[in-house]
């Protein structure tokens, strides 16, 4: 005892866990990527893309949003479980992937479904058409690569976004049941869903738009509407 306190001794000397640093952090703590933050947050996938991972994220800049059509993100962010979910996981890979990686004219499959192409010029390195402006900034669970454009997944385009098919799977995320709904020609549709490594798996349907996901391990599936020349995909997490 002291005239202060106490003093207890002990045989070991106690180390500070280290700071966690996810590719969220990254995002986060970025004076450019606040815009990506809030899409982020809104969507729901920041705990997601806090996880164990690894990850891949290739990150616009605020610049990069601000280039967009007017009003564009606004409406997105009216239904980040909808079209914004998808561009964001198609901004993300569920692997590590190092610019020392990258190949020219290679293909990587992201957490969309849906591939990016790498190309490797004299003028740098480009996902898709946007061109990395800054490359391996290494997080716990994966990598940061900083992007100058929105990436877009096909068939898709910027200017066509306000017209995104509606297709609807609520709720989301999900514990026990979903329910997919298409606006038009439901009955010629099928509809499957794929977890994360894009393997087809059987989910048991409890009505005709009713499926039923309390056996599915909690994570990040999707669910696709295929019909005879299209077909229309949303991201569901199931707790």
């Amino acid at each position: 005892v002291a005239d202060n306190g106490v003093v207890h001794v002990i045989d070991m000397v106690l180390v500070p866990a280290p700071e966690a640093n996810s590719v969220v952090d990254i995002i986060v703590n970025s004076p450019d990527h606040e815009t990506l933050e809030a899409a982020v947050i809104a969507a729901d996938l920041a705990a997601t893309l806090s996880g164990d991972g690894p990850f891949t994220v290739f990150a616009p800049t605020d610049d990069a949003f601000d280039a967009l059509p007017a009003g564009l993100l606004d409406q997105l962010l009216m239904d980040p479980s909808g079209t914004l979910t998808d561009i964001l996981l198609y901004h993300v890979v569920g692997a590590t992937a190092m610019s020392s990686d990258l190949m020219d004219g290679q293909q990587i499959t992201t957490l969309f479904g849906a591939d990016v192409m790498v190309a490797i010029t004299t003028d740098g390195v480009f996902i898709n058409d946007a061109q990395v402006i800054v490359a391996d900034i290494v997080a716990d669970n994966g990598v940061v690569h900083v992007i100058d454009m929105v990436l877009v997944p096909a068939p898709t385009s910027v200017e066509d976004l306000e017209n995104t098919i509606s297709l609807s799977v609520y709720p989301n995320p999900s514990t026990d049941w979903v329910r997919v709904s298409y606006a038009e020609n439901e009955d010629s549709a099928q509809i499957i869903f794929v977890d994360g490594r894009g393997k087809t798996i059987a989910v048991p349907r409890i009505s005709k738009n009713v499926f039923d996901v309390s056996g599915l391990a909690p994570g990040l599936y999707m669910v696709v509407m295929q019909f005879d020349s299209a077909a229309v995909s949303r991201t569901i997490i199931v707790e």
